[in-house]
Order: structure tokens, then C-alpha cells, then sequence
């Protein structure tokens, strides 16, 4: 039951990141005024600075510890770029994919 509560939660949340990104892009009129806007905001907030700075290193230390699980496990390596490009929802197919766990 658990596995699939995790596929179901990532799917939820890759539909809600495509609805937020285009909402994003739209409101700001295409991808360069986007990112514009993105960084504009960054150096403008502390707060937003601060939290992009969070993020990063959390991304880092999932991506560090998937990399030895995928190792240790052997398990394919396509899971590391594939939570590198896609986030969440591809952690928490693995996680649900996960042997062992149950």
C-alpha cells in the first residue's frame, strides 16, 4: 500500500509542477522574461535567496546518498539524472521501487 501511496504522490506532484511552470511562464511571457523574473527576485529577496541556497544543498545530499544507494544496490544509474531533471516525483518512484522497503 505504501509503494503505491508514493507512485500516486509523485504523479500528483509532477501534474501540479507542469500546471505551476506553465502558470510561470505564462504570467511572465515566455522562458528568458521568466527566468529574468526569477532572478530579478533573487537578488532583490534575502528570504528567496536563502531558500534557492536551501534547496541546493538539500538536492545535493538526496543526489549524494541516491548515488551510493544506486551503487549499493545495483540498481541502473538512469535514477540519478532522472531525479536530477525531473525532482520529486522520480525520488519517490524509486523510493516506492525500492527492494526491501515495504
Amino acid at each position: 500500500m505504501r509503494r503505491s501511496g508514493l507512485v500516486i504522490v509523485a504523479v500528483l506532484f509532477f501534474v501540479y509542477e507542469q500546471i505551476a511552470f506553465s502558470q510561470w511562464m505564462t504570467q511572465n511571457g515566455g522562458l528568458v522574461p521568466a527566468l529574468t523574473h526569477a532572478w530579478e527576485t533573487l537578488r532583490r529577496d534575502p528570504m528567496v535567496f536563502m531558500a534557492w541556497n536551501d534547496m541546493a544543498v538539500f538536492t545535493a545530499v538526496v543526489l549524494v546518498w541516491l548515488w551510493r544507494d544506486l551503487k549499493a544496490s545495483k540498481r541502473p544509474v538512469w535514477w540519478w539524472p532522472a531525479t536530477l531533471l525531473l525532482g520529486c516525483p522520480a525520488l519517490l518512484v524509486y523510493l516506492a521501487r525500492r527492494p526491501g522497503d515495504a
